[in-house]
Parts: C-alpha cells; sequence; structure tokens
C-alpha cells in the first residue's frame, strides 16, 4: 500500500503533524510527504526520514500550476489531507475524485478559530484569494470536512467536534530517551547555568507565554528559555522579559535541549484555538522524562494525570508557585519526570499511534 501524506505549508510549524502521520503510517506502507514550500526550504525542524516531494510555494494564478501538480503527485492509495487547507485537503479531494481512491482528514487545530469571523475585516491579507491558505478556503474546507472518508484528530475535543477518531501526536520515545543523552554536556551547549524553565512551543497569542514569562519573573534565580526564530518575541511589548533565545533546531536536535531545562512550561490559554489544540511538546517532554507543568486545557490534564503540575489556564500566581516548587524539590520533580515518560511508553509512542492511524486506513479502505 502507498499514503500520500499531504500539507499545506512545509516551511511551517504546520508540517510537524503531518510529518509525524507520515511517521506512523511508514510502518505499515511506503510514505511520502508532499505539499508547497517557500524558496527557504522546509522548516528548520522537519525530519527528513520520509521521502518528501515539493513544489515552488506561489500565489495565484502561479499557484494554480502547483496545485496541478500537487494533484498529480498525490499518487498514494490513500491520502492523508493534514488540516483543511487548499494545498492539502483541496488537492486531495480533487486527486482523489480523479483516482477513485479513498481520503482522510486530519485536524490537529480548529483553523477558524485562529482567525475568528470578527478579524476578518481588520486585516484584510486573511482574506485575500490570492493566498491558497486564505481563510476563506480554509472556512469552506473546514464545512466540507464530511466529504472525507474519515477524519483524525489530535484532541479530544476536535474528534467530537468532527466526529472523527482521535490519533494522538505520540512521539519517537528511543530519540527522546533521556539515558542516551550527556545532560551536563546539555545544559552547556545551550547555556544553562541556573534553574531554567523551558516553553519549546511556537510563541503564539494562546500559548500563554506573555503569562509564563511573568511567572518565570517571580521566581528567584530562574531563566525562562523559548526556542524561536530571531523575528518572534519582538518589539516593545516582549523588551521588558530577559528571555533566554534558543534558535529553532532540528527535530534530532530537540532532546539535549529538553533533557538540559530544569522543567518544561505548556501554559495554554483558556480560548477557543487552545481549547481544540494539544500542543506536540508535551509528548516530547513526557518522552525525556521532565517535569512538566501545564494549563487545565484540552487533553493536557489527561495526558499529564499522575505525572505533571496542572494550573488554571491564565493564573499567573499558581503557575508561579507550581514552578517555583517544581524547581525547589528536585527529587520529588525527577521522579514525576520518569513517571511522565512511563506514561508515555505506556499510550503514547509512534507504534501506538501507527496502530491507531492503521485501523482508520483499513476500515477507509475495505469500503471503497
Amino acid at each position: 500500500m502507498r499514503i500520500t501524506v499531504l500539507t499545506h505549508n512545509l516551511s511551517s510549524n504546520a508540517a510537524m503533524r503531518a510529518h509525524r502521520l507520515a511517521q506512523a503510517a511508514s510502518r505499515f506502507s511506503d510514505v511520502t510527504l508532499i505539499g508547497p514550500a517557500a524558496r527557504a526550504g522546509p522548516w528548520p525542524a522537519l525530519p527528513r526520514d520520509i521521502p518528501i516531494v515539493s513544489v515552488k510555494k506561489r500565489r495565484f494564478p502561479d499557484f494554480f500550476g502547483r496545485f496541478v501538480d500537487l494533484v498529480e503527485k498525490a499518487s498514494g492509495d490513500v491520502l492523508i489531507a493534514a488540516k483543511p487547507h487548499l494545498a492539502s485537503f483541496g488537492v486531495a479531494l480533487l486527486a482523489a475524485e480523479k483516482r477513485e481512491v479513498p481520503v482522510i482528514l486530519d485536524v490537529d487545530d480548529l483553523e477558524v478559530a485562529l482567525t475568528p469571523r470578527s478579524e476578518w475585516t481588520a486585516d484584510p491579507l486573511t482574506t485575500d484569494l490570492s493566498r491558497p491558505g486564505s481563510i476563506l478556503y480554509v472556512s469552506l474546507l473546514t464545512r466540507a470536512a464530511g466529504a472525507a472518508a474519515a477524519v483524525t484528530a489530535s484532541s479530544s475535543a476536535l474528534a467530537r467536534r468532527f466526529g472523527g477518531v482521535l490519533v494522538p501526536h505520540g512521539v519517537d520515545t528511543d530519540l527522546f530517551d533521556p539515558a542516551r543523552i550527556d545532560r551536563r554536556e546539555a545544559r552547556r551547549s545551550f547555556g544553562f547555568t541556573g534553574p531554567t524553565v523551558l516553553f519549546a512551543g511556537t510563541p503564539r497569542g494562546h500559548k500563554g507565554l506573555k503569562e509564563l514569562a511573568l511567572a518565570v519573573g517571580r521566581v528567584p534565580g530562574s531563566q525562562l528559555a523559548v526556542a524561536c526564530r530571531p523575528t518572534d518575541l519582538a518589539g516593545p511589548e516582549w523588551d521588558a522579559f530577559p528571555f533566554h533565545r534558543i534558535p529553532l533546531l532540528p527535530y534530532t536536535e530537540l532532546p539535549p535541549l529538553l533533557v538540559a531545562a530544569d522543567a518544561v512550561a505548556i501554559p495554554q490559554l483558556d480560548d477557543e484555538a487552545a481549547v481544540y489544540q494539544m500542543p506536540m511538546k508535551v509528548f516530547d517532554a513526557m518522552a525525556a522524562g521532565k517535569p512538566i507543568v501545564a494549563s487545565a486545557i484540552s487533553d493536557l490534564p489527561i495526558a499529564l494525570e499522575g505525572c505533571g503540575r496542572i494550573t488554571p489556564p491564565g493564573d499567573v500566581e499558581a503557575l508561579s508557585e507550581a514552578i517555583a516548587d517544581v524547581l525547589r524539590h528536585p527529587e520529588e520533580s525527577r521522579a514525576m519526570g520518569r513517571r511522565a515518560r512511563e506514561r508515555c511508553l505506556a499510550l503514547y509512542t509512534l507504534a501506538e499511534v501507527s496502530r491507531l492511524l492503521k485501523d482508520v486506513v483499513e476500515r477507509v479502505t475495505s469500503s471503497v
């Protein structure tokens, strides 16, 4: 069996979920990951262990030719479209109609919550139809989710909303095994000299990074490390926060960064986008055996049951107290991290994600 996984943008963080699905599918089929890529190339953290086929990222009218190319390259017996975007789900629907193969739509965000209708007028770029990523295309294709033979989702909330099957992000637990990493050397490499809290996600509004910075600022002697691009967290609103900035790393170099930190924070806020999103980094941190402080939002309390500290979203004081407690009690925190890895090995390995995805693939192929 051949599976084609489609992403709308190989050059953004969005490609990481598509890659994770491709990794899982590669355990039971031949897989290719396809999508548009910007001139700078794929997302820096995107692993290269799966065959990747790209077309040049363009706007309309030039994108029409690239769209046709993608339809032709979507040659799998099953097509998995990551996100309801024109360059992923739109391409998959046309390719499937042409060749009579099933399409699985995968959702890892409620896209229309990331760009709510109330903001469309204020930012004309969001509705610019020359942009293949326009929210107008995304909104229409979100409504067209029923055209897929099946829907997979990265969170329980998304699975309920779309009537889909929960397929967690999962993680390569061997890659993140802390026993394989020299922690002292990793701390030296990243310049961590004191108690360090790591935010390893993509800096976005609903991620709670400002609240986290305020919380860490209340813990004497601690520092907040953030993996980000040079253009992230720029401007007057961020100047007051002394972030320890880490350049974006290839995914295979992420484990030492996690192991070097004393704690990992996932401080999602309580808004619609966060309710539906399940951060991929929580599974990476669990696999690395880290003590994790996270918000009581989405499936975070479920994933971290018995092996993490959960705080109310947006509560700076509670977040600060939880972080301080983790840093003050290293032995207890290490034990919590070990429980997190054990839970990850039991529930969130790539083998388990592969099993769940294979069940969906077999269901849609048996009905063709």
